[in-house]
């Protein structure tokens, strides 16, 4: 459903929606209904393409939640869980490569290392595998970890996750890893719009999170 959402709202699903539209209009000889559908799917797009409205919908899907403070956390042990969004990965002629964090992702990981810092938290996961296997993509778990420490997250608290597909992939691997790694207080780091989503996948595989939003 995310995938079919995503492609809506992108530049390729601009232009299907148009194009049947038109075609249409075309196949039923400029049919007042066929006229209506294509005037509907223009307003749609400019409604949606306004700002007010895509800002709008993230305050709402995001009410409730604030950046993390020092007096969320009871004290005990605290592990960080940072949820990938996506990266990339650019090779030279000789095979050296260099991998980055998008920009969802770099925000996530400002606001783990952060958090990391502000609760003296144990450890830190960085969670996240593949979204696409191509030539250009890298486990996001692996680039986050590197984007940590160039923060001032020492490598050695950091675990990375880099088998995960999806939201739930992750909430059961990392309590896979935390039945090795037992902490009193889980963290949850990621964008204010997924973390609603986020929190019932890890409340449904039995883990309760404290969030902290990018």
């Amino acid at each position: 459903m995310a995938r079919v959402l995503w492609f809506v709202c992108s530049s390729g699903g601009v232009t299907v929606a148009f194009a049947l539209a038109v075609i249409g209009v075309v196949a039923s000889s400029g049919s007042r209904l066929s006229r209506r559908v294509l005037l509907l799917v223009a307003a749609a797009y400019w409604v949606a393409g306004t700002y007010v409205v895509p800002a709008t919908i993230k305050r709402v899907i995001a009410w409730g939640y604030a950046p993390i403070s020092a007096s969320d956390v009871p004290p005990g042990r605290i592990a960080v869980v940072l949820l990938g969004s996506g990266s990339y990965l650019s090779r030279d002629w000789t095979g050296r490569q260099f991998a980055t964090v998008d920009r969802i992702g770099a925000s996530r990981v400002v606001a783990a290392a952060h958090a990391y810092q502000l609760l003296g938290a144990d450890f830190v996961i960085s969670s996240g595998g593949l979204l696409e296997a191509n030539e250009h993509s890298w486990p996001s778990g692996l680039a986050m970890a590197d984007a940590l420490v160039s923060l001032g997250v020492p490598r050695d608290r950091i675990v990375v996750e880099n088998e995960s597909g999806t939201t739930r992939d992750e909430a059961v691997i990392v309590k896979r890893l935390l039945a090795s790694r037992p902490v009193d207080h889980l963290v949850l780091v990621t964008s204010p719009v997924h973390m609603r989503r986020s929190v019932g996948v890890f409340l449904a595989e039995g883990i309760t999170v404290i969030p902290a939003i990018a």
